[in-house]
């Protein structure tokens, strides 16, 4: 078959209250009635797919360069303060495996809150910039919170990411096969939709669910929602999901904002093959 590998490219950190990702970590009891949070650092990536035919894919885009210097409202930054430095920008990700903007073939958005979709601008005026995939639901719910209320920034939904021109794209809200290799998978609870991405390597499956499932904590068993939830019904059908393509496939499970289990990923330049 025709080989698959991939990396993953490292965006920097964002801090917050562990009760936004795992609800009620330490819930206030009668003997502790104001039990103190729990403050988290969660990695924030993009996976870079090599395919034989296919070429380069870009799973997810980081955030915007802008948002880190000086975009972001200070009342957004005392909940998520991002930490990361130029390195961490995609084009400098990019750069660190010896590519440009012009080599990705195709970019994938698993949904459209700020810190996945915002790296999108980059792409402008390319090839893969003509045809963003990103779930359609998902963008939908962004844009109507963004552009129908005075508010720009609606949970982790920016309004500027909804702007960037040169960029137009193909809406995908079920699972879809791009080959026998790539596939991308229709999750929901997190947002209305979200893609998750199966990559099958001759080293084995890997799953990469996004935020539908975002740490092992959410995943279990037994499983914890978060507490930044759209759809909570939706959040225990895309465990039970991931669960059954994990046995089927003895996949290995890659959570998107798990810092413990992002200390152990090879990053980039470093390859899974």
């Amino acid at each position: 078959m025709p080989k698959v590998k991939f990396t993953i490219l490292s965006h920097g950190i964002i801090e917050g209250d562990l009760a936004q990702n795992v609800a009620l970590p330490r819930p206030g009891t009668r003997s502790d009635k104001h039990p103190e949070a729990i403050w988290g650092q969660f990695p924030c990536y993009s996976v870079l797919v090599h395919h034989d035919d296919l070429g380069w894919l870009l799973y997810d885009t980081g955030f915007c360069p802008a948002d880190n210097e000086g975009r972001l409202p200070e009342s957004f930054l005392e909940i998520f303060p991002l930490i990361a430095t130029e390195e961490d920008y995609l084009e400098n990700r990019l750069k660190s495996v010896g590519l440009t903007k012009d080599d990705i073939d195709m970019v994938v958005v698993s949904h459209t809150h700020w810190d996945h979709i915002g790296g999108v601008e980059l792409f402008a005026d390319t090839k893969a910039g003509q045809e963003v995939i990103a779930p359609g639901k998902d963008y939908a719910v962004g844009i109507t919170n963004t552009h129908c209320t005075p508010n720009p920034v609606a949970g982790g939904y920016f309004k500027w990411n909804y702007e960037f021109p040169g960029l137009t794209y193909r809406f995908i809200d079920k699972d879809y096969k791009i080959n026998d290799e790539i596939e991308l998978i229709s999750l929901t609870g997190h947002t209305p939709s979200v893609l998750g991405l199966m990559l099958h390597t001759e080293s084995g499956t890997y799953i990469f669910p996004s935020d539908a499932c975002g740490m092992r904590l959410n995943y279990g068993p037994p499983s914890r929602p978060p507490g930044f939830l759209y759809d909570s019904i939706g959040f225990g059908e895309t465990v039970e999901k991931l669960r059954d393509l994990q046995r089927k496939y003895d996949a290995k499970i890659f959570f998107s904002h798990d810092m413990e289990q992002f200390k152990t990923f090879r990053l980039a330049p470093e390859f899974y093959e």
